[in-house]
């Protein structure tokens, strides 16, 4: 009898330090820094998407149509780089990737082009009234207006994108204002 229960204690014992073992090397492997499931890249991504949505929702179109993503959005460790995203596979550059490219907002500027088309606009509407000056002529407002889009929606000087396909390029509309 002594026996048997010695050796249901050894047994006992055994099978805890496993569990024990199993545990801890548990531990061990998911408190490792590479093996964390939210990296500060994902958290800046998801920050932005986040941001893109609530301006959206909160009808900011100016905020909307000019923030931008700066950073690696595919996370590769290179930037400059043309990537597609969105519903409508947009090629950009991946550190300028902007809310109306990853989160079109659809049910107020449209689909497609059309979202493009849409920020423009209101862009351009903004900087016609920011240079609403009655020493300026007509021209020379659109001509600061123009400048303004450009410098807002400006991804010519973050990557090379001559081989993006003509009817792929969506920041073409972003060249002047109507």
């Amino acid at each position: 009898m002594k026996a048997q229960a010695s050796l249901e204690t050894v047994v006992g014992l055994i099978i805890l330090l496993v569990v024990a073992g199993v545990v801890i090397s548990l531990v061990i492997y998911f408190i490792n820094p590479e093996k964390l499931p939210e990296t500060k890249q994902q958290l800046e991504r998801t920050a932005f998407l986040t941001n893109c949505e609530s301006y959206c929702n909160n009808l900011d179109s100016l905020e909307f149509c000019r923030y931008y993503f700066e950073g690696d959005w595919d996370k590769d460790g290179l930037t400059h780089q043309i990537v597609k995203i969105g519903k409508y596979n947009w090629p950009t550059c991946e550190d300028r990737v902007y809310c109306f490219l990853v989160k079109p907002c659809e049910e107020r500027f449209g689909t497609g082009l059309a979202v493009m088309t849409k920020c423009r606009d209101v862009l351009c509407q903004a900087y016609m009234e920011k240079y609403n000056n009655p020493d300026l002529t007509l021209e020379e407002r659109k001509e600061l207006a123009d400048q303004a889009l450009r410098d807002d929606i400006d991804i010519t000087d973050v990557c090379s994108l001559g081989s993006i396909p003509e009817q792929e390029r969506w920041f073409d509309i972003f060249e002047s204002c109507p």
